[in-house]
């Protein structure tokens, strides 16, 4: 309560300095402050935006704008703060009424002062030139991306997730142009060679949901029940869009439609529309009525793999999702932003069930979340699932595997807690009564406190607000075997949790359920030495060290059809992902052998998911734990077997996986060959089809791993392929594999450049060849300034980008020299954000795994 108290007075007396001082430059700060969030939230509400865009055909010509906003205004005792996030000279005018009045431009904010408002109602209109930042234009078009904070890099609003207002826009465009909005379109006309679109009024929404997108689209439109939607897209490929546009529209109907039943609150906002974009940046974004996506994750090649499949049905229900769960009941601050991406992955979950009824969704559960989460979880810059967070100009760096894998494993547990049904009721209860409004974490479990007779805030202060994850250990041999959690880096922190206990003896064996806890408990008292496979259904969160002799017997009885639990799917997943965390942590296998158990089991392995799992971590392997001399003792062998199962599979979608697979680590003579062969056309293999992104990768793949006539390769793909953002994105990554190191340090200074950052799809795709392990060692030499730009990616790129910046300039990286320039960084930046440096931890956690693991 003292703690709770300060924090209330703190808060005060910021707020009373930010009144008092509000027109001084230490004060009304870059981006948005807690306080600026704090007192705005108090003084403004009733906000509507007016807003209308001129749009030219060059990309290189300004966008012209003009909005009005108009709010009540409940005090005027400090000045009004309008962010806007770009130079003073993009602000032309600024009127209050219908009178021209004073501002200053501070710190990227429009300051009104008070004496130019009223006390109530105040419309004030602004001319302005739109900021560029967040409208990703193409020359053929254009679309915003405006989440957290990216709204105010285009006009003047008030760009926090508390202030909701309804949208009105108009975008004058092109006259060839199609254009799409969060309301619906209520006229298009024309003027010469303009086209313009006025939409509907939205309804309240936050100002990171607020949306456009404009140029050369197609569109199709389809009803399913009542509900017309309509899809917006780029593809070329017209046997590609036919193939996929059925199920695109079923799935989304479908989500939505269970959603309903779920909530019990119909979809609240009107129309639904979405975009498909090439290179988008995110799988999707949740703009409601105008959902935006990754073109390719939704248009997928022939016969995909059931994962790429199961992965389109869970993003058009987890946008769906978030509908409800971020669109219609919005976090209050963005600290809270796991709270609407836990609800949307949560329900894409169990959406996606029935659309799929022939996986085993448990185990799809655990493949797709367990390892992503650890992987964060496992590093010394892992970080609570609910963050702290001083200015909204930070908020990008929240995102990460903690928001998407590790919280819904929690949510998961605490449904299980209470129950499904006190779960569903609760959520119905926390959506009715902040319905357009906001919310946080502790309104939610204030309303399942009242109905359960559990201590769940307690269990939340642990799962929710602390960083880590538990480690438990089995103690004992011959008398009896215990289990406990090993002493926590918190004091007295118990991760309250139950977890299955297989164990297995020569004449005997069972299973037993334990809840955890930093105290000894009894596995079992063997007749003889028994084997111990601990969380083997995989539902505990965790490290569970496992002997060298249960693991030995994991291995060799993979396959056995005469013991039932080694025949179940989800236990053979769950100790592969625990074996592979005692294998990073150096519990486990030596590389060379644990690649051989692998490669072993792999041929043994018919569910697709597992497979899919096995062929990541084969491959991880491969670049980052072997040894150079250890890749050309297997490089025979491991191609052997991946073609082998490449031939024979009948699986069609796991044929592209073994191919992938193959293609990724052949670097034998005949090996490349095939890739060649394949490329060209030469080689058919049965129900192999190679796409256009296909014959582009083995084109890059030919490139980098030495053929003959790189450049000719390449120049021969570039003129066969067809579809136009496709090509420009080649031509960007072409240079990165150049064979010339020249070139690509040529290519890498320029990525020092902001404006050679824009596409970040493309940016990320060259980053991973101009360090590909076969790179390395040339590559060292960039690390150093990619770090140094750090903080400027993170602050002009989207909110993934700064983590994918670093996952892929240090992937490719598994040397001392590489581990030392990163390690030295953090050691000569003693006062470097403590957000990025945790992004750093995260991104170098396997390059130090890989040095120690070698060594």
């Amino acid at each position: 309560m003292k703690i709770r108290y300060l924090l209330i007075s703190l808060i005060s007396i910021s707020l009373m300095n930010f009144s008092c001082k509000n027109n001084k430059n230490d004060v009304v700060e870059k981006g948005v402050s807690f306080a600026l969030n704090e007192y705005r939230k108090k003084t403004l509400d009733s906000i509507q935006y007016s807003i209308e865009l001129t749009i030219p055909e060059k990309k290189a010509e300004k966008i012209q704008g003009l909005q009005t906003v108009s709010f009540n205004l409940n005090a005027l005792d400090s000045a009004l703060i309008l962010d806007f996030s770009n130079d003073a000279n993009h602000v032309l005018s600024v009127k209050s009424g219908d009178r021209v009045v004073d501002y200053e431009f501070i710190n990227e904010h429009i300051v009104i002062n008070p004496d130019q408002l009223v006390k109530g109602e105040n419309r004030i209109s602004i001319a302005f030139i739109a900021g560029d930042l967040s409208l990703n234009r193409n020359e053929e078009y254009l679309y915003t991306l405006f989440v957290p904070d990216r709204a105010s890099t285009c006009f003047p609003l008030f760009d926090q997730p508390n202030l909701k207002a309804s949208y009105q826009l108009t975008l004058k465009t092109p006259k060839n142009w199609e254009a799409v909005s969060n309301g619906t379109l209520k006229e298009k006309a024309a003027s010469g060679d303009t086209s313009i679109y006025h939409f509907e009024k939205t309804k309240p929404i936050s100002s990171y949901l607020f949306a456009f997108a404009a140029g050369k689209f197609f569109k199709a439109s389809k009803t399913i029940g009542s509900r017309e939607m309509t899809m917006y897209y780029r593809e070329t490929d017209s046997t590609k869009v036919n193939r996929n546009s059925d199920e695109v529209f079923s799935l989304h109907a479908k989500a939505v439609s269970w959603l309903e039943d779920y909530t019990a609150i119909k979809y609240p906002f009107g129309k639904f529309d979405f975009v498909l974009l090439p290179s988008f940046q995110y799988g999707g974004m949740e703009h409601p009525g105008s959902i935006f996506y990754n073109e390719s994750a939704l248009f997928l090649d022939e016969n995909p793999p059931v994962n790429k499949q199961l992965a389109r049905a869970s993003v058009i229900a987890h946008e769906s999702a978030h509908m409800w769960f971020g669109d219609l009941v919005t976090m209050d601050w963005f600290n809270d932003v796991w709270l609407k991406e836990v609800f949307a992955n949560f329900m894409a979950a169990k959406i996606v069930h029935p659309s799929f009824p022939e996986i085993n969704h448990k185990l799809r559960f655990i493949l797709a979340h367990y390892p992503g989460a650890y992987e964060v979880d496992r590093s010394a810059g892992t970080n609570p699932i609910l963050q702290q967070l001083g200015n909204l100009k930070n908020a990008g760096t929240l995102y990460g595997g903690i928001i998407y894998q590790k919280a819904p494993i929690v949510m998961r547990q605490l449904e299980k807690k209470i129950g499904g049904e006190m779960m569903r009721e609760s959520l119905r209860e926390y959506l009715k009564t902040y319905s357009f409004g906001n919310a946080r974490w502790d309104d939610l479990i204030g309303i399942i406190d009242k109905r359960s007779p559990l201590d769940i805030a307690d269990w939340s202060n642990v799962w929710v607000k602390t960083p880590g994850m538990p480690e438990y250990e089995l103690i004992g041999e011959k008398e009896e075997i215990e289990i406990r959690q090993k002493k926590d880096s918190v004091s007295d922190r118990i991760w309250q949790q139950p977890a299955v206990i297989f164990w297995k003896e020569k004449f005997a064996q069972g299973s037993l359920k334990l809840n955890l806890s930093n105290q000894l408990q009894s596995v079992r008292e063997p007749d003889f030495p028994a084997m111990i496979f601990p969380n083997s259904d995989g539902e505990a969160y965790g490290y569970f060290k496992m002997d060298s002799v249960s693991e030995d017997h994991f291995f060799l009885h993979y396959s056995t059809r005469k013991d039932t639990t080694f025949e179940n799917p989800v236990f053979r997943g769950s100790m592969l992902v625990n074996i592979w965390e005692g294998f990073l942590r150096g519990d486990g296998a030596k590389s060379d052998r644990y690649l051989a158990y692998l490669l072993d089991v792999l041929q043994r392995e018919n569910n697709a998911l597992i497979s899919d799992y096995l062929l990541g971590n084969i491959q991880t392997i491969w670049w980052t734990f072997l040894t150079d001399q250890q890749r050309k003792q297997n490089q025979e062998n491991t191609e052997k077997i991946l073609w082998g199962l490449l031939e024979n599979t009948t699986d069609k979608g796991m044929k592209n996986s073994y191919f992938r697979a193959f293609r990724n680590v052949t670097m034998t003579e005949s090996g490349l060959r095939k890739l060649e062969v394949l490329w060209n056309d030469q080689l058919k293999v049965k129900d192999l089809i190679l796409s256009e992104d296909d014959k582009i990768s083995l084109a890059y793949e030919l490139a980098l791993k030495g053929h003959v006539d790189a450049k000719g390769v390449l120049a021969k793909q570039l003129s066969n392929t067809k579809n136009p953002d496709r090509k420009a994105k080649m031509e960007f990554v072409i240079p990165a594999i150049s064979q010339d190191e020249k070139e690509r340090d040529q290519f890498f200074e320029s990525l020092k450049k902001e404006e050679n950052r824009e596409h970040e799809a493309w940016v990320l795709e060259a980053l991973s060849y101009l360090h590909h392990p076969l790179r390395a060692k040339s590559a060292l030499k960039y690390l150093r300034p990619s770090l140094d730009i750090l903080q400027e990616v993170q602050l002009t790129g989207d909110i993934f980008f700064p983590q994918r910046w670093l996952h892929n300039t240090f992937s490719g990286h598994s040397e001392k020299e590489a581990a030392d320039i990163a390690n030295g960084f953090l050691r000569e930046k003693t006062d470097y954000p403590y957000y990025l440096k945790n992004k750093i931890l995260q991104s170098t956690d396997m390059l130090d795994r890989a040095v120690k693991l070698k060594n």
